[in-house]
């Protein structure tokens, strides 16, 4: 739990600050973001659909705020369409990442991602729960690529990856897109709240799960 409220205080000073910045520099204006963000709009909505895919793709190679881009989906938009897209997008990375998986093996995991001991933990749970863990993956940085990856790299059947990964990816697609779609630069709030809710509900049933795959392990009985 102390984790949890770390990460929440994390979010709210991160979106707080921007916004404190903004208003006490004067180099970004609420006014001039306000612009930016109509002409955004004007932009055919074929070409952001195009962007917003682009981005979630490309988050498999390079790090690229999912939640943030999913917002701005929403935003510009709208929470039907914004959603569409954001989902497509990230079911794009999740397949790509399973066919990765699958044609290069264990090797491509060692490439795209260094971080060893988050490599061990996302492996072990994958291991015992594996639709558990795609039900979560959108829980940490890092843990939708990995997730998916492993899947392709343990030739989990392609359907039952789909059916989970959908499972955890969609409805947090839509859920932010939403968010975004009722926020303003005015009042951010829905996305402020959104973004420490779901951050801080997934994390906790990441938790849970690592917990859970711990005490399935068999003790050492010598």
């Amino acid at each position: 739990m102390k984790d949890l409220l770390k990460i929440a205080l994390v979010l709210a000073m991160v979106f707080a600050s921007t916004f404190l910045i903004m208003q006490s520099t004067g180099l970004v204006t609420e006014a001039g973001v306000k612009v930016w963000f109509e002409s955004a709009r004007e932009i055919h909505a074929g070409w952001i659909v195009a962007l917003i895919l682009t981005l979630l793709l490309l988050d498999l190679f390079i790090a690229v705020p999912t939640m943030t881009t999913i917002l701005l989906a929403g935003f510009l938009l709208g929470p039907w369409l914004g959603g569409v897209a954001a989902a497509v997008g990230l079911m794009l990375l999740g397949t790509t990442g399973y066919g990765l998986g699958r044609r290069y093996g264990r090797a491509v995991l060692l490439r795209l991602f260094k971080d060893e001991r988050r490599l061990d933990d996302v492996e072990s749970a994958f291991g015992k729960n594996d639709l558990l863990t795609l039900f979560v993956c959108q829980a940490l940085p890092i843990l939708p690529e990995l997730s998916c990856t492993l899947a392709g790299i343990t030739r989990m059947r392609f359907w039952r990856f789909a059916f989970g990964y959908a499972v955890g990816v969609v409805p947090f697609a839509f859920v932010v897109a939403y968010a975004g779609s009722i926020s303003t630069v005015s009042d951010p709030s829905p996305a402020i709240y959104t973004a420490i809710g779901l951050s801080g509900a997934l994390l906790l049933a990441w938790t849970l799960l690592k917990q859970s795959t711990r005490q399935q392990q068999p003790t050492d009985c010598r």
